[in-house]
């Protein structure tokens, strides 16, 4: 009985979300701020929920997802920017675009097929870099190799001008992200996450976190799962960083340095290491504190913003490592439980 009900109210509820966005796209409906935030959220959690399954359910400490956000954003700005902007960005000779790039571009419905092609793009970079490093590197080792991929790709972003622009970067890019398109993404990577978690692979993974050597010993294919793990949550942050250089309408190489990770490693400790539905509600909280905190630039000396944000995630290291969820997940019965306590209070 109770998964029914479950069932009917999960529907319900993606029902209601999908109604909000449809009334939220249409023009003058939502404030133009928190239309954005609400899209830079998404965009977090996204990115958020692939780094949870590598980082918080596999326990691979990777800092990487800079790099892949930055591959997923200029693959899609170089298929969606139209030609006559692509003349115009890279306007002097023997700078100019090199073919394919030059002579096509999609058409708006293409957009899908541009999202898919920025993940896909940032999934190979993964199996590129995770094929040496998840084989012999752990830990700190790992962390600090997968650091050193998204810096190169970083470099390599400042500098192959006939593909990048440079430090100039790609403008003029159309803004298809919408929060249809944001909303609709993260709930078919949640969904995604959510699957494997629950599934055996899973367990197999949540293994090889707590013990590596036990868990090949129990004929568990460390490597591959690991690999596996690895390539999703670059495909998740492809993806991302496609959605969020077609919502802002430029990308740079420093749309995508390595403060993005520091972001994100602040959303996944927030939320809970290991839990993806934490994963999700804090990246809008995030996005939202991220506006809010503005004024600290402001008013005060620019860049105490990301004191701010330091601070906090030093203070979840040492107080709350748990996190909101820990590694439990929103469910229904969970909430039903909550709100029974509260009623006998």
């Amino acid at each position: 009985m109770k998964r029914y009900r479950n069932l009917v109210l999960t529907l319900i509820a993606i029902a209601l979300v999908g109604v909000f966005v449809w009334w939220g796209d249409k023009p003058n409906n939502l404030d133009p701020l928190i239309w954005r935030i609400l899209n830079l959220g998404a965009i977090y959690a996204i990115a958020a929920v692939g780094y949870t399954v590598i980082n918080g359910i596999a326990g691979q400490f990777s800092l990487g997802p800079h790099g892949f956000m930055l591959l997923g954003g200029y693959m899609v700005a170089l298929l969606m920017l139209p030609l006559k902007q692509k003349a115009v960005v890279w306007l002097f000779k023997g700078k100019e675009l090199i073919w394919p790039f030059s002579s096509f571009t999609l058409p708006s419905w293409g957009f899908i097929l541009a999202l898919l092609a920025g993940g896909v793009l940032a999934a190979l970079a993964a199996l590129i870099v995770g094929i040496p490093a998840l084989k012999a590197l752990r830990g700190d080792y790992l962390a600090i190799a997968t650091f050193g991929f998204g810096e190169i790709l970083f470099v390599l972003a400042c500098n192959l001008i006939p593909l990048t622009n440079g430090p100039m970067g790609i403008k003029g890019i159309p803004h298809i992200t919408n929060l249809a398109w944001s909303f609709g993404a993260l709930v078919v990577v949640t969904y995604a996450a959510l699957r494997i978690k629950n599934s055996s692979y899973g367990r197999a993974l949540r293994a090889i976190r707590e013990d590596e050597i036990a868990a090949e010993s129990m004929g568990i294919n460390v490597f591959r799962l690991k690999m596996l793990a690895f390539i999703f949550s670059a495909f998740c942050a492809g993806v991302a960083g496609g959605l969020m250089g077609t919502l802002i309408g430029t990308v740079t190489p420093d749309t995508f340095k390595f403060f993005m990770t520091f972001y994100l490693l602040i959303i996944i400790v927030l939320g809970g290491l290991g839990s993806i539905t934490g994963a999700v509600v804090t990246g809008f909280i995030f996005a939202g504190l991220f506006e809010a905190l503005r004024v600290l630039d402001t008013a005060t000396v620019e860049g105490m913003r990301m004191v701010f944000f330091a601070i906090l995630l030093i203070g979840l290291m040492l107080f709350f490592r748990r996190g909101l969820f820990g590694e439990a997940e929103f469910s229904w019965d969970w909430l039903f439980r909550g709100s029974s306590k509260l009623g006998r209070k």
